[in-house]
């Protein structure tokens, strides 16, 4: 039994640290990683991430430092419109996945390894391009196939000159094309630049030098904002942005994965030692006789200590064989491409842990062996420090009322925030991502009207965010009372019939509508319509949100309808003809922010199909919805969605964390009966005279039963008194993290007390039962 639950503790462990060690590889790969730094604005908005993007001749001003040793850029060219994604290779048309523009210096930043071609000479030259493995497979049909061949990206033809393999998983660098872009001449573009800093970098002399660049640049009120150098090992951990390569990681799950996975290894040891000295008691008179015949103190806690090994090296078997099993189940489960790689500095690792278990468990039992007299031992008394035996007792069930605890709170937090009204309707809801806003953020494309044919469709609009990621853009404006945000006021581009589409709740005015094709964004007259560059008028309807109105100073939200208002960084002004609800886009730890909806206004290259149905038939409308796209040349690899699954992923992390918790308290508990089932044996064995004199007095098995019991629940009781604060304050702690948050309730510190104290008197009584059950005669019949 004993061994049984530390392999349960030892695997559980060994698999949670597989999924830590994964995420903390990140990057650790690319050369010289400990001195290059990604820089990301911090524009001082609440709810608003870091933005990991900054503008190239930002970048390149820093490049002259004497502290900076290079630069590397990478740049969205499909989103700077510099390339298409659009190809064609002989004829049939794709889709290029991820297509970056770099200078030829990328391998001193990322570490690829060329399969085909010559990578430095496609990065230096015009019309050349390099291939990921998986890209030119898909494209070509194999590596050698793809090499020297020529496709059609747009109007030019491109000639493949290099192959290189996929970049690993566990980076953040994902890309699978890539091309020259000349970035002395393409400098006003937004692209993730890495700086390689010299030891001993004045880096916060970087990120000021950095912020007044980009303040003085654009002229920029807000002269709060702030660049920092993150470094290239934490960017996985910083990458929550919608404009990250791929979504990051959670520095709080791997810290609390380590946590807990000590714990448990901890409440496995204590089981252990519990379990081990329990079963001294029907090892007395063995350890009598060995002393008698001879045997030292030394000899005897070496062979206490030589069992725990043994026993300790068998639970470690036994729990590699544990992990070897579940290991494709957790990887699933965790997302992650888990694998358990042996090396020296694993098999290491493994034998360190073994070393230290089996001295923390086999150290104590041999202390007591030691110490115990000869007396004692022969009579069967042997003494075996209750008080550490029960201390270690409050601290299993400590730990798992705490989890139960946890488990508990994020449940209610998790399920609280999937109930919580985001101000949108996200239910039948079909999201197209990734089309062209050069072709679809036109007044009425003619493939709406072909979408709202269809079976099953309600409605269908565009938009340029993805409600449930974050904000990409903003509108400033003065409102006719002077007012003016001082922080980003976001701005979200649509086409008509927003309100309804998105399920918008409207408090006053209407929606966008093509009934007024004046609300689309427009050039005010003539004159600005040839000028067509930034200074020419343009105008366009907008709706605002209940709180933007109300912070500009209108309680009566009805008062805003009809209002113009004036654009300050662009020559867009625009009439409020709408107010609706308040949304939070993105996460529940987001802020509710003021937003608009502007009409037909879009700075963004990609935007998206929104389609609101009704008893459709999915499978059938999305081959339609394939058709369309394909006839309208729009795309041949529609990526469609559904949002109120892409809803749910936005709370990814507090559902793996509720997951976590509570298989580790499901763990606790077993382990905790495990160590209570030594603990109530040895007190059964203990105690059986006793109980048997008591029942030859007429005590029912119930009362022995519960004679028993009491002394556990007290020790429950001690360990209501530790779990309990301590889980409280984790738990407040953690939910003030969130903008929207449950209240904590008693109850539910109750129903944990309650659980461990079930379970607790369940496997005494378990026990105790068969002790009372014992006729008397058989225990005293000696006496």
């Amino acid at each position: 039994m004993s061994v049984l639950g530390l392999s349960i503790g030892l695997a559980a462990a060994l698999l949670v640290a597989l999924f830590a060690e994964y995420e903390l590889s990140f990057d650790e790969m690319q050369p010289e990683h400990q001195q290059v730094y990604r820089l990301h604005v911090d524009v001082k908005v609440p709810g608003l991430e870091e933005i990991p993007l900054t503008i190239v001749s930002i970048a390149q001003a820093v490049s002259s430092r004497s502290d900076v040793s290079g630069l590397l850029v990478l740049a969205d060219v499909v989103d700077s419109d510099l390339f298409t994604d659009h190809i064609k290779v002989a004829g049939q048309a794709f889709k290029l996945r991820n297509v970056y523009g770099t200078s030829a210096n990328l391998r001193d930043f990322i570490h690829l390894n060329v399969m085909a071609g010559n990578l430095e000479q496609a990065l230096s030259e015009p019309n050349q391009i390099a291939l990921s493995a998986s890209e030119a497979v898909r494209l070509f049909g194999s590596v050698s196939n793809a090499f020297e061949q020529t496709l059609l990206m747009g109007e030019k033809s491109v000639t493949v000159r290099a192959v290189f393999n996929d970049l690993p998983d566990n980076s953040h660098f994902l890309f699978h094309a890539l091309v020259s872009v000349d970035f002395t001449e393409h400098n006003d573009i937004s692209s993730y630049v890495y700086l390689k800093t010299q030891q001993g970098a004045d880096l916060k002399g970087i990120e000021k030098q950095l912020a007044r660049s980009l303040i003085e640049k654009y002229q920029l009120k807000n002269s709060q904002l702030e660049y920092r150098l993150v470094s290239m090992r934490d960017v996985y951990f910083k990458a929550h942005s919608p404009f990250e390569f791929k979504h990051g990681g959670s520095a709080f799950l791997v810290n609390l994965s380590l946590v807990l996975s000590v714990l448990l290894l901890a409440i496995a040891a204590a089981n252990y030692i519990n379990i081990a000295v329990s079963q001294l008691l029907y090892r007395s008179k063995e350890i009598a006789m060995r002393k008698t015949l001879g045997a030292s103190k030394r000899q005897l806690i070496l062979q206490f200590l030589l069992e725990a090994l043994l026993m300790v090296s068998l639970a470690t078997v036994l729990a590699l064989c544990w992990v070897e099993m579940l290991l494709p189940s957790f990887s699933s489960f965790a997302n992650r491409p888990l694998q358990l790689v042996w090396g020296w500095s694993q098999l290491l690792a493994i034998l360190g842990v073994v070393s230290l278990l089996a001295f923390i468990s086999g150290a104590y039992p041999a202390f007591c062996v030691a110490r115990a007299p000869l007396k004692i031992l022969l009579a069967g008394q042997l003494q075996t420090g209750q008080m550490v035996r029960k201390g270690l007792l409050v601290f299993q069930a400590a730990m798992a009322m705490a989890l139960i605890v946890c488990t508990l709170v994020s449940l209610q937090q998790l399920k609280f925030l999937q109930s919580l009204s985001v101000g949108y309707d996200a239910t039948d809801r079909i999201v197209i991502h990734d089309l062209s806003s050069k072709q679809l953020m036109i007044k009425e494309h003619a493939i709406l009207n072909e979408i709202r044919a269809l079976p099953g469709v309600v409605q269908v609009t565009t938009t340029d965010t993805d409600l449930t990621d974050s904000i990409l853009e903003s509108y400033y404006f003065r409102w006719p009372n002077g007012y003016e945000e001082s922080e980003l006021p976001p701005t979200i581009g649509t086409g008509f019939h927003a309100v309804e589409t998105l399920g918008l709740t409207l408090l006053a005015g209407r929606d966008f509508s093509p009934q007024f094709q004046s609300d689309w964004l427009h050039y005010a007259n003539e004159e600005s319509n040839t000028r067509q560059g930034e200074d020419a008028s343009q105008v366009m309807a907008i709706l605002v949100t209940e709180q933007m109105a109300k912070r500009a100073g209108y309680e009566n939200v009805s008062e805003v309808v009809g209002l113009q208002v004036q654009g300050l960084y662009r020559n867009i002004n625009a009439t409020i003809v709408g107010v609706v609800k308040d949304i939070k886009v993105g996460s529940a730890k987001d802020d509710w922010l003021p937003v608009s909806f502007s009409a037909g206004y879009s700075s963004q290259s990609t935007i998206r199909l929104v389609i609101s149905t009704e008893q459709a038939n999915f499978p059938q409308l999305l081959n339609q919805l394939r058709e369309l796209l394909k006839q309208f040349n729009l795309t041949v690899e529609p990526q469609f969605s559904l949002m109120q699954q892409d809803l749910a992923k936005v709370y990814r992390v507090e559902q793996d964390l509720f997951v976590l918790i509570r298989n580790f308290s499901a763990l606790a508990m077993l382990l905790s009966c495990l160590g209570l089932f030594g603990l109530a044996a040895f007190a059964a064995k203990r105690q059986q005279k006793q109980l048997a004199m008591r029942k030859v007095l007429g005590a029912t098995r119930l009362n022995l039963v519960n004679l028993l019991a009491r002394e556990f629940l007290i020790i429950v009781f001690a360990a209501a008194a530790i779990a309990l604060p301590l889980a409280y304050w984790l738990m407040d702690n953690w939910l003030q993290g969130f903008n929207d948050r449950i209240e904590q309730t008693i109850w539910v510190y109750g129903l944990a007390g309650l659980i461990v104290g079930a379970f607790t008197w369940l496997t005494v009584a378990s026990l105790a039962f068969k002790a009372a059950s014992t006729r008397p005669a058989l225990v005293l019949r000696d006496e």
